[in-house]
């Protein structure tokens, strides 16, 4: 107990880790009043041609379902383009059979292999999708998603309500595993404690937006003067890196909730789960030490800290113990309340730390893999 004998030091580091919980409990209930806002119910009275656009690689497990909910949308005028990312199960098979048995709405191709240098795989899908797209609305989805009958008719109703260019949401996270539980909601703490959403609107700023690959909507003419994804070829959150260069190129974007209109399990497993937010993660420090750091930092400091010296300090009688405590409900009520929102089980907030432990681990994991030259694998191919 001796190390809470001074109280000086400590009780101006808990002044300060109650100001960020403070903060960030603000910021996820102002993100969370605002998404509920800002949808608007989908419309039926449009009529503009939306190209539905998925990429798939090895998806014998989920492109089925995918497919049989895109064939029952309320939404009248769309095609539906299937690309097989160089497969090595039966995605081909099942796309193929849905392309003949719905010749009218469903159009199944081949992709070209991976070129040796200059692209990531999924641009690479993208893109070769993009070109062979015939509407003015072109939506991204991916071969894991199930979507509800008015999920297109959502897509665009919200885009030309709001007046942009390009959509994105967060959709309906299913977590099969324990595993899924403890990594998956790792995903949310963008705007859970980092970004308002609504800044994403309100500014052009490229650095001010955010998106996620599930559900993305572009007007064809943002993402041609974008460059499509040829401009973030070697991306490996192509997502943002999108998001961000249509903001570049002059346009505008929001993010919004899409929970009840498509629904994703992202991973099946813990292995799947650690390796895939491993990969999405790493970009996010854009390979600096110092970014790697400062995180690791930031986490330790103002997560993973104030849990394991509140017991001491209570029981040393710190003066600063009731502003830990605080600092920690803080944390866990911004938790909650962003994650019930997003509809997922009563015990996930409160895996908080293990979560926290867990990202400091993917951050270094993902870092050094790629600063070494040895890249992180993904569905069979190696990511540098």
């Amino acid at each position: 107990m001796a190390f809470f004998a001074e109280p000086g030091a400590i009780t101006t580091l808990s002044w300060l880790v109650l100001a960020a919980a403070l903060y960030f409990f603000v910021l996820a209930v102002s993100n969370i009043v605002w998404l509920r806002l800002s949808c608007r119910r989908p419309r039926h009275d449009r009529d503009v041609m939306v190209s539905v656009l998925i990429p798939a690689r090895d998806e014998e497990r989920n492109i089925g379902r995918c497919l049989e909910s895109l064939l029952h949308q309320t939404y009248r005028n769309y095609e539906i383009i299937v690309l097989d990312d160089q497969s090595s199960d039966g995605t081909w098979e099942i796309i193929s059979r849905f392309a003949r048995a719905h010749r009218e709405r469903i159009k199944a191709v081949h992709g070209r292999p991976l070129p040796e240098n200059g692209w990531h795989g999924k641009p690479h899908a993208l893109h070769q999708l993009g070109q062979l797209a015939h509407g003015e609305y072109l939506l991204f989805t991916d071969a894991d998603t199930v979507h509800a009958p008015e999920s297109i008719a959502w897509a665009v109703t919200n885009l030309e309500r709001h007046h942009v260019d390009f959509l994105s949401a967060y959709t309906g996270q299913e977590l099969g595993t324990f595993g899924e539980a403890l990594l998956v909601p790792i995903m949310y703490l963008m705007t859970a404690i980092v970004m308002p959403i609504w800044l994403i609107a309100a500014t052009r700023a490229p650095v001010f937006t955010f998106a996620i690959g599930q559900l993305v909507m572009i007007r064809r003419k943002a993402y041609e003067a974008a460059g499509g994804y040829a401009a973030v070829s070697r991306h490996i959150n192509d997502d943002i890196g999108m998001a961000r260069a249509v903001r570049r190129a002059g346009f505008r974007t929001i993010f919004l909730d899409a929970r009840r209109q498509v629904r994703c399990r992202m991973y099946e497993g813990f292995r799947a789960s650690f390796n895939g937010l491993t990969k999405n993660i790493s970009e996010f420090l854009n390979r600096q030490i110092a970014s790697l750091v400062a995180g690791t930092l930031a986490v330790v400091v103002l997560f993973l800290l104030p849990y394991v010296f509140l017991l001491p300090m209570i029981l040393a009688k710190h003066p600063a113990a009731g502003m830990a405590g605080a600092a920690v409900g803080l944390f866990q009520a911004a938790w909650c309340a962003m994650l019930y929102d997003r509809g997922l089980r009563w015990y996930v907030p409160f895996l908080y730390p293990a979560m926290f432990i867990f990202g400091v681990i993917m951050m270094w994991r993902g870092y050094l893999r790629l600063a070494r030259g040895t890249g992180l694998v993904w569905k069979g191919r190696v990511i540098t």
